[in-house]
């Protein structure tokens, strides 16, 4: 009686190779050349860009049967209940901005962190005009509220990952983002303001920005002292 020597299965006297593995069965007591055999190839092969093809096939095809259950049971149970498409207009529209930032970028393989950020710029466009249209049909909140914040906080997100790609300098990307929170607060207060028709007066913008211009300042100073800056990294694990 004989055993596979890779997974251990019985093996008849008369077979060559394994039955499940394709492993060679090499009698020690007998004079065999290997490389006259025909050796089989394993299972799974040996290509590891198909192996990760088909998995990202397969995570795709098992993300999107997920989302697709409450889809189609929602507007169902929506309908038998109340006799029309109400709520349930909210999960259809939920549920395909979510597939939309899950996964189509399953796919990408160049340049995934600018296609991400625009695939998820042109998703969530859609979506909020559908939110605005669901919610609020009289007030065109997305004009002027959610697209010029979207917007904004696109480009942030966009050139701060462009400038750590290009130079890897985790205090510049910071600094940046500091001054862009600062901005956003400005930005975002104004907005508010203009879109109830209140008169254009800042208040707790400002303490924002004076913050985010006092951390700008002391991780400037730390920056410029390799002692610190290097301490500080391994403080915040970056």
């Amino acid at each position: 009686m004989s055993y596979c020597v890779n997974c251990g299965v019985e093996l008849d006297p008369s077979l060559k190779s394994c039955p499940l593995c394709s492993t060679p069965v090499i009698n020690p007591n007998d004079r065999i050349d290997i490389a006259d055999m025909n050796i089989l190839p394993t299972y799974p092969p040996d290509d590891a860009a198909t192996v990760v093809r088909k998995l990202r096939y397969f995570a795709a095809l098992l993300i999107s049967i997920i989302l697709l259950v409450p889809t189609l049971l929602c507007p169902l149970c929506n309908f038998i209940i109340t006799g029309k498409l109400t709520w349930s207009l909210f999960v259809i529209h939920s549920v395909i901005y979510a597939w939309f930032l899950i996964v189509p970028p399953i796919f990408l393989k160049n340049n995934v962190f600018a296609k991400c950020v625009w695939i998820d710029f042109a998703a969530t466009t859609v979506f909020l005009i559908l939110m605005n249209h669901l919610t609020t049909p009289d007030r065109n909140w997305f004009a002027y509220i959610a697209f010029p914040i979207m917007l904004y906080i696109m480009l942030g997100i966009y050139f701060s990952g462009l400038l750590y790609r290009n130079t890897h300098r985790v205090f510049s990307v910071i600094l940046i983002c500091l001054v862009l929170v600062g901005i956003f607060s400005v930005m975002l207060e104004y907005l508010i303001l203009s879109f109830d028709g209140s008169a254009i007066h800042l208040v707790w913008s400002i303490p924002t920005v004076i913050s985010c211009v006092g951390l700008s300042a002391v991780l400037s100073v730390i920056s410029h002292m390799v002692h610190l800056k290097s301490n500080f990294k391994k403080r915040m694990h970056l």
